[in-house]
């Protein structure tokens, strides 16, 4: 009798610890950074086109296949040591490619920003081993922000503003129908989008700061030693600042860098707030950013121009938030 009683006992513990690990397994994310393969990577590819199609994104060629040799297009902006370009549409930052390495750029001239991007729109870019080894968060979001760039013809500083919501969102939307809420790559992607949110209103603010500054000392309000000194205090405060949200500095934060990152946060902020208005609706808000004026295939060399009509789009918007 004691015999049977055991058996009983340990029947009901197995059981018990069987639904215990199929608990712990559906609550498991579905994948992480690192799970995914070359032919899952491809395979993924195919999943998010498809599922950019349903929410009305134009089919792109890029993504068809996984470059042998491309690492990454490597780049170098650059701006006077005072001097703040407006974004990549400004004459005044200039750009080439290269490695730090094969840089001959005079430092006491120039503030320098290097950067090894991943993957470029409108050349049907493959995946290139930067980005085949990317987290997969990260590898989700570049797929999702440069197919944007061929739905709309823009200004950079609004096609990339835009282009970093419809990374975000409709990448959080794919990964949680596809990985689930709970799971790495979503929690990623939403913490990022709320940081850089807040990053955009720093940027924004210091953008001013410094803007003033240098418009000072052309003036000839105060001298080369001065604006330099108070450019490095506003600098070192911008780094504190970003460490506040994300835990880590910008191992490259000049003139360079923030007229840089201003094309993507100069109006990320107001391209939220469009999404917010909508009730959070990715079909909504898509049809807003398609509606965005004074689209066309190019845009000259005239950065008061281009901020123009970068001015009018920000009120279009603004009449839908």
């Amino acid at each position: 009798m004691r015999d049977i009683l055991v058996i009983k006992l340990i029947l009901i513990f197995l059981s018990w610890l069987a639904a215990l690990m199929v608990v712990i397994s559906a609550c498991r994310p579905a994948a992480t950074a690192t799970s995914l393969g070359e032919n899952e990577r491809l395979a993924l590819v195919k999943e998010i086109k498809a599922f950019q199609q349903k929410l009305g994104f134009n089919p792109t060629e890029n993504f068809a296949s996984i470059s042998e040799s491309k690492e990454a297009y490597d780049y170098y902006f650059y701006a006077p040591v005072a001097d703040l370009p407006y974004s990549l549409d400004d004459p005044a930052l200039k750009f080439g490619e290269g490695k730090r390495e094969n840089s001959s750029l005079d430092t006491r001239k120039y503030d320098v920003f290097y950067y090894s991007i991943p993957a470029l729109a409108g050349i049907s870019t493959p995946i290139t081993k930067s980005l085949l080894e990317s987290p997969l968060h990260r590898f989700i979001f570049i797929i999702f922000h440069e197919d944007w760039h061929e739905q709309i013809k823009s200004p950079l500083g609004i096609e990339e503003s835009s282009g970093e919501l419809m990374g975000y969102v409709p990448a959080m939307l794919f990964t949680e129908a596809r990985f689930g809420r709970n799971s790495d790559v979503y929690q990623t992607l939403d913490r990022e989008l709320t940081n850089k949110l807040k990053e955009a209103r720093l940027f924004q603010s210091y953008y001013e700061e410094l803007t003033t500054l240098y418009n000072d000392y052309r003036a000839g309000k105060i001298s080369e030693a001065e604006t330099l000194g108070r450019k490095l205090q506003l600098i070192n405060a911008l780094d504190d600042d970003i460490y506040g949200v994300w835990g880590r500095r910008r191992d490259q934060l000049n003139n360079a860098f923030i007229a840089f990152q201003m094309t993507y946060f100069r109006h990320l902020n107001l391209m939220h707030d469009v999404y917010t208005a909508s009730n959070s609706d990715v079909l909504e808000t898509i049809k807003v950013l398609r509606g965005i004026p004074e689209q066309s295939g190019s845009f000259d060399n005239n950065i008061e121009r281009t901020k123009g009509i970068e001015a009018r789009i920000a009120e279009y918007l603004r009449s839908k938030t």
